[in-house]
C-alpha cells in the first residue's frame, strides 16, 4: 500500500477556537478577581497549618524567611482543579493568592488538601 503525505493547507492550531475563547475569559476573570481581592487569601491558613506543624502555640510566630507569603495576590488558584472536574470560571472555586504560596499548595497537596486549599475529586453518579 503508498503512502501519500498529508497535504494541509493550514497548520494546526496549537489551541482550539472553543479553549481559546475559555482561555481568553480566564484572563478577563483573573484580571477582575485579583482587582478585587488584591491580598494572599491563602496565607494565614498556611501560616497556622506550619505552626502547628512544628509545635507552635498560636500567637507566638515563626522564624523570619519560614513562611512563604508575599501578602500580595498575583495569582487565582482553583482548589478543585478543572482536571478534578472543578471550573476555572467560577469565582466560588478561586482563592487569590501570592506565587510562594501557590508554589506550597502543589508542593505539599496533602497538607493543602486538609486546610482546604485543594479539593479532592469526587466522582458524582
Amino acid at each position: 500500500m503508498k503512502r501519500t503525505r498529508l497535504k494541509r493547507k493550514t497548520p494546526l492550531r496549537r489551541v482550539s477556537k472553543k479553549r481559546a475563547l475559555i482561555n481568553k475569559k480566564r484572563a478577563e476573570f483573573v484580571k477582575w478577581e485579583l482587582g478585587l481581592r488584591p491580598w494572599c487569601e491563602a496565607g494565614d491558613a498556611i501560616r497556622l497549618h506550619r505552626m502547628q506543624s512544628f509545635g507552635i502555640e498560636y500567637g507566638k510566630r515563626l522564624d523570619k524567611g519560614s513562611y512563604a507569603c508575599s501578602r500580595r495576590s498575583t495569582e487565582l488558584h482553583e482548589p478543585l482543579t478543572r482536571a478534578r472536574g472543578g471550573d476555572i470560571l467560577d469565582k466560588h472555586n478561586t482563592v487569590a493568592i501570592c506565587r510562594n504560596c501557590h508554589r506550597w499548595i502543589h508542593d505539599h497537596p496533602d497538607s493543602a488538601t486538609r486546610i482546604g486549599l485543594l479539593k479532592a475529586w469526587t466522582h458524582d453518579d
